[in-house]
């Protein structure tokens, strides 16, 4: 059973458990939770883009997009210092952070789009291993511009992490499939850079505004714990969020007065699923791992595997991706692995077809 008609299903239950327990109408369910709509794509995807030119084409795109974007974002970092504006940065648009910089540069933080150019780094690293060609060089290159991004401009901690151990993992595995030499050299540039790099994000956890936001995201945690079995069988499913706003974002008292904060369901990484969704979200979870655990095991294209697992496992703490920002990334990463493992029982079975006809 394919796991996107699973999570269809698990949809479909909470939506109308919600429509019970809040009364509230079908549409101002669907309203709130419109963005797992989203699976469309997959349909999409997986029915119309079976081929591996469209599968190529899928991957450079986010590829090329994820370049394009980290390159002017680089350029209009260094030129916001001279005053010098060419993108919208407004509270609707990009709406930077201008009393918190880079931990290097010390760029004006842009930070929104650091979702999208982290998942390009993934999908770059996919579409090089997946075709193996002689393209080494410049997909690091790509790469070295979206970390410079990631690293100088957008300050996201956990993009850092997770980008810096994708790019390693990349590194590595090049460098092998290559020259003694180039493990060598990576070995030591890696090794270099993490010295360097890991310390700063360490500091960036636990220091200044960085540890008030640690904390709160702690408190957090306990609330949203807390709400898991909200309604017995589910948690707090798709409230209307006009009304039961304290639901969502936690008590008043709760927050952080001096700093205006209140708690995102966002924030709490792969927890967001059974807060929702409740006992069928720890079914889901433990259905989705049991699939990705499949995949690693029967995909031919082991390091691309590994490079999604890794992902998956670093982003699970504190970036949810069934949130609005990144459920797109989890719907192509299903049509990567699913693709994949369809590609290797074509192949299956032509060699299946030859050896009955020899």
């Amino acid at each position: 059973m394919p796991v996107i008609f699973f999570w269809i299903i698990i949809y479909l239950l909470i939506l109308w458990g919600s429509q019970v327990v809040y009364n509230q109408s079908l549409v101002v369910t669907l309203k709130n939770s419109y963005v797992y709509f989203m699976f469309l794509l997959y349909f999409y995807l997986a029915i119309f883009l079976k081929k591996r030119a469209d599968f190529n084409f899928i991957l450079n795109s986010i590829k090329l997009i994820g370049l394009f974007y980290s390159l002017l974002l680089l350029l209009q970092s260094v030129l916001i210092s001279q005053n010098i504006f060419f993108l919208d940065l407004g509270q609707y648009g990009l709406n930077p952070i201008y009393d918190s910089f880079g931990p290097i540069f010390h760029f004006v933080r842009i930070a929104g789009p650091a979702d999208f150019i982290s998942f390009s780094i993934l999908v770059t690293i996919i579409y090089s291993n997946y075709n193996e060609r002689n393209h080494f060089i410049l997909d690091l290159i790509i790469i070295g511009i979206d970390l410079m991004y990631i690293i100088f401009v957008s300050g996201t901690r956990m993009y850092m992490i997770i980008d810096i151990v994708l790019f390693l993992v990349f590194i590595g595995y090049m460098a092998k499939k290559r020259t003694p030499l180039m493990i060598y050299l990576g070995a030591v540039f890696g090794g270099i850079g993490s010295i360097a790099i890991f310390p700063l994000l360490i500091n960036m956890f636990t220091s200044g505004s960085r540890k008030e936001s640690l904390n709160i995201r702690i408190n957090e945690f306990m609330y949203y714990l807390g709400k898991i079995f909200n309604n017995n069988w589910f948690g707090i499913g798709f409230p209307d969020s006009k009304r039961f706003g304290q639901l969502i974002h936690g008590p008043i008292s709760g927050h952080i007065a001096l700093a205006n904060a209140k708690y995102f369901l966002e924030d709490m990484g792969v927890l967001e699923i059974p807060v929702i969704f409740g006992i069928f979200g720890i079914i889901g979870i433990l259905f989705f791992m049991h699939k990705v655990f499949y995949f690693f095991i029967n995909s031919t294209k082991k390091i691309i595997a590994l490079n999604i697992v890794i992902y998956l496992i670093l982003m699970a703490p504190t970036l949810s991706l069934i949130d609005s920002q990144r459920i797109f990334y989890l719907f192509v990463i299903i049509y990567i692995m699913e693709y994949l493992l369809g590609n290797k029982a074509e192949k299956n079975n032509e060699s299946n077809k030859l050896y009955t006809y020899n």
